[in-house]
């Protein structure tokens, strides 16, 4: 499995992803949760197509393993018309939620 970054864990337990996550509509919340489990055992190099998974190249954030390293940052689209997404680090298997919202906010503070 050389050159590949499968994610093998999902950790939504960041209160401000909670938090977030609970402010989105039913019909948005019932969405995000399905591409959410899509993500378990994807590469990250190789996502399927409908999640639009991606880093932000310009932006990295504190590593969740380690404070003192930064770390590249990832979104996936939450919800089918594209409105909303969901930001994560990548880290030792485990993708690591941050964020969730609209679009546009989440590129810019992610």
């Amino acid at each position: 499995m050389s050159g590949l970054l499968v994610v093998t864990a999902i950790n939504i337990a960041n209160e401000q992803f909670q938090r977030l996550f609970r402010k989105l509509p039913p019909n948005i919340q019932k969405e995000a949760k399905s591409a959410i489990s899509l993500l378990i055992f994807v590469d990250i190099l190789n996502p399927p197509a409908r999640l639009h998974l991606h880093s932000l190249t310009s932006k990295e954030v504190k590593s969740r393993l380690d404070e003192t390293k930064k770390v590249k940052v990832y979104t996936i689209h939450l919800s089918s018309d594209d409105n909303y997404k969901a930001s994560f680090t990548f880290e030792g298997g485990t993708a690591f939620f941050r964020v969730c919202g609209k679009h546009d906010d989440i590129d810019k503070n992610p």
